[in-house]
């Protein structure tokens, strides 16, 4: 159960499949080899597994011969990123390590410029857009900003903490999943697009070797975008907690005496995060269903015990207020 990977919204993931669109390629096609039913994909509560979106990017990105598919106004062939982490795996701190990682993205990508702009106290990466230039994909923007910390993170061993993050654009339809894959307060119609950080993380060693590259690497993208960030936030440490202790039948008074604080506490905490317990739990159930249904063969009344329902109609109406599918959606294109 602590192994369960996050879902992602459909909308992020349509994101994808809209650069592929407007390349001329069929997204029906594209979803079917990776997998994905249509109905997941038509609701904006849908949501795709880590495999499922792991098998996407890579045949985009196998099919372009570009490691952020049709995203820029030029590709960054196969193997460029390959190259930037063998440039920075013998730097000593992760400040030097993301300093020259910049500069090697700035080689790479043109359609932006990249800067790491360090003070005392905070330091920022920093995403530039010419001035009244063509503007790329907000998603390209994303998966940069992404693709740093994840680095950063894999780099030092641990989660990278952040201050912040910044889009200059509006919030898309599918803001939710960036609390999910950046720890730390995510803001939109900023001035710049960014990542800001205590300075000191700079100091951090680099914990990795040259021989750890290959399969970073074959991993790819999965430990770029899907790090673990469980102690950083109150919401990811309840999530945590009901993995644990079961995802069905926890209350916020069990969950908050797990966690060393009062249920009021836990809520006041989680509302500081805009969301609650019963937001976490919905969550969780969700992903889990999304999991059973897609990875196993447990019938729809074990799925439904498992998750907490005493019969299989609330069930259903539970899931399809959660996704906008009904199970039966999930499991359509596994079975064809």
């Amino acid at each position: 159960m602590g192994q369960l990977s996050l879902t992602l919204s459909s909308g992020f993931v349509n994101a994808f499949l809209a650069a592929a669109e407007a390349a001329g390629d069929d997204a029906v096609s594209l979803r079917q080899q990776a997998g994905i039913a249509d109905d997941v994909l038509r609701e904006p509560g849908g949501r795709v597994t880590e495999d499922q979106f792991v098998a996407l990017y890579r045949l985009l990105a196998e099919k372009y011969d570009d490691e952020l598919p049709k995203l820029l106004s030029h590709p960054v062939r196969g193997g460029a990123l390959k190259f930037g982490v063998l440039s920075i795996i013998n730097a000593p701190t992760m400040g030097v390590a993301l300093y020259r990682y910049t500069r090697f993205l700035r080689l790479a990508v043109h359609d932006f410029q990249i800067e790491l702009i360090h003070s005392p106290d905070i330091s920022r990466i920093v995403i530039e857009e010419p001035a009244g230039g063509r503007r790329c994909k907000t998603m390209a923007i994303e998966m940069v900003l992404k693709v740093i910390h994840g680095l950063a993170s894999w780099l030092v061993g641990r989660e990278v903490r952040l201050l912040r993050v910044d889009f200059a654009f509006d919030r898309p339809s599918y803001a939710q999943e960036f609390q999910n894959l950046f720890p730390g307060p995510v803001f939109f119609n900023q001035p710049a697009s960014q990542i800001v950080l205590a300075s000191d993380q700079l100091s951090l060693r680099i914990q990795r070797i040259p021989r750890d590259v290959k399969p970073f690497i074959a991993r790819l993208p999965r430990d770029w975008i899907f790090v673990s960030f469980k102690d950083s936030l109150v919401t990811h440490q309840v999530r945590e907690q009901l993995m644990k202790m079961g995802a069905g039948n926890m209350t916020v008074d069990e969950i908050a005496e797990a966690l060393h604080m009062s249920a009021r506490t836990l809520c006041r905490k989680l509302e500081a995060e805009q969301t609650s317990f019963k937001k976490v739990r919905d969550d969780l159930r969700r992903d889990l269903a999304v999991e059973l249904l897609n990875n196993s063969n447990a019938t729809m009344f074990d799925i439904a015990q498992e998750l907490g329902f005493g019969e299989v109609s609330s069930f259903h109406r539970a899931f399809r207020a959660w996704t906008g599918a009904t199970p039966g959606a999930y499991r359509q294109i596994r079975d064809d």
